[in-house]
């Protein structure tokens, strides 16, 4: 379930739970040109053949939406309310995954910025390796489709940068409140 979180959050950015709810029902009724069977399992891939085929429908959809009367302006936040938010989160979550760490490329750069973030080149070294551990692990208890596209993505650096990102900001939120 979580290499499917990620997959949408990544994959799938611009597209509302709104669209994503569209886009089944529509392929379900059989008004995209992409078949529904998933054989009881609901994988990425899955997801990715309804996307790609709601993606050629979504402005002719978003058209029919009910729009917004009148825009609605974001809050402004300053970077300590965005660092503070992701703090609180992982802080009151079940620390399990450091993987869920919240908006961490840009909480990341906003400590790094302040200098709050300082790391010598063994701790840097250690992150790196606890990532690749935990990775591995995570690869071990997945199977067929999961476990490939999991490999996949373990090879990709950047992938690698955000969970290193994430880990560091982890240990950064607990030293705080240790």
């Amino acid at each position: 379930m979580m290499i499917i979180e990620d997959f949408i959050r990544t994959s799938y950015p611009l597209y509302t739970i709104e669209e994503f709810r569209i886009a089944f029902k529509m392929a379900v009724q059989g008004k995209l040109d992409c078949s529904t069977e998933h054989y009881e399992k609901f994988s990425p891939k899955f997801i990715g053949q309804v996307m790609a085929a709601y993606t050629k429908k979504a402005i002719e959809v978003r058209k029919m939406i009910k729009p917004i009367l009148s825009p609605i302006e974001p809050p402004k936040l300053s970077d300590e309310d965005i660092v503070s938010f992701t703090q609180k989160e992982w802080l009151q979550s079940p620390k399990n995954d450091f993987n869920r760490v919240f908006n961490a490329d840009k909480v990341f750069a906003i400590l790094l910025r302040q200098g709050k973030l300082k790391f010598e080149p063994s701790e840097m070294l250690q992150i790196v390796r606890m990532v690749r551990e935990d990775n591995l692990l995570k690869l071990n208890k997945l199977y067929g489709q999961d476990a490939k596209e999991f490999s996949k993505r373990i090879k990709d650096d950047n992938f690698i940068d955000s969970q290193c990102k994430k880990l560091a900001l982890v240990k950064y939120f607990e030293n705080l409140s240790g």
